[in-house]
């Protein structure tokens, strides 16, 4: 399975990136791509950037939720979410809306989805975590929490806005940080990394890709997988 993580930056310099993304996404071919980032801007275009994407990619699945009022500089309310392509189908997904602390800017949410893969269920989840540290790392802890209690294993994708995750290891266990296997820098501008997959032991990271810098101020993270 090859999964794909991408903060999308919205329609920021659109006209420029959108055939830079999908000529890079198409050539990559993952399975799954998980967007971050993702946004609605009815003064821009009454479609998503990742429903003008799939018109060139053709993935037959696409789940988005877009569910978030955010305040920003250049449009005053924006709505933004997360969104996922699939080429297998998916089965159930759940949104969930993430505690909002105070002093935070930003509502976070997760997206949970089952993709079921000719070798079975794929569990996955698409994160887009806080911009500081703390409340981040407050929202992975949320995450990892829900899904213990649910008694799921879920393979985590995403931005999560924490440069050298690997540090707070503590957080989980049996499971495996694509930056404790591979060197990178996601968030080239700020010379930090801040997207990652957490991937459960049930599961092998046999690869892992990372793109340029030119499709967003994020780089694409991809990771081959295997089942165990």
């Amino acid at each position: 399975m090859r999964i794909t993580t991408l903060n999308l930056r919205g329609f920021f310099d659109w006209e420029h990136r959108a055939s830079t993304v999908a000529e890079y996404l198409r050539g990559l071919d993952p399975d799954v791509i998980l967007f971050q980032e993702v946004v609605f801007l009815p003064e821009v275009s009454p479609f998503s950037p990742v429903e003008l994407l799939n018109r060139a990619l053709a993935y037959p699945q696409r789940h988005e939720a877009i569910t978030r009022l955010q305040h920003g500089r250049t449009h005053p309310v924006y709505r933004e979410g997360l969104a996922v392509l699939s080429k297998a189908p998916v089965t159930a997904t759940q949104t969930l809306a993430l505690q909002h602390e105070q002093g935070d800017p930003h509502q976070r949410i997760a997206q949970l989805l089952d993709v079921a893969a000719p070798d079975g269920v794929w569990p996955l989840a698409n994160v887009h975590l806080s911009v500081r540290d703390d409340y981040a790392l407050h929202h992975l802890g949320e995450v990892l929490g829900i899904l213990r209690d649910k008694g799921e294993r879920r393979i985590l994708g995403g931005d999560f806005n924490v440069d050298h995750l690997e540090r707070h290891a503590a957080l989980w266990h049996d499971a495996v940080l694509t930056s404790s296997i591979a060197s990178y820098q996601s968030h080239p501008s700020s010379h930090e990394n801040d997207d990652y997959f957490l991937v459960p032991t049930e599961f092998v990271i046999d690869r892992v890709l990372v793109s340029g810098n030119d499709l967003s101020d994020h780089e694409a993270v991809t990771v081959d997988l295997s089942r165990a």
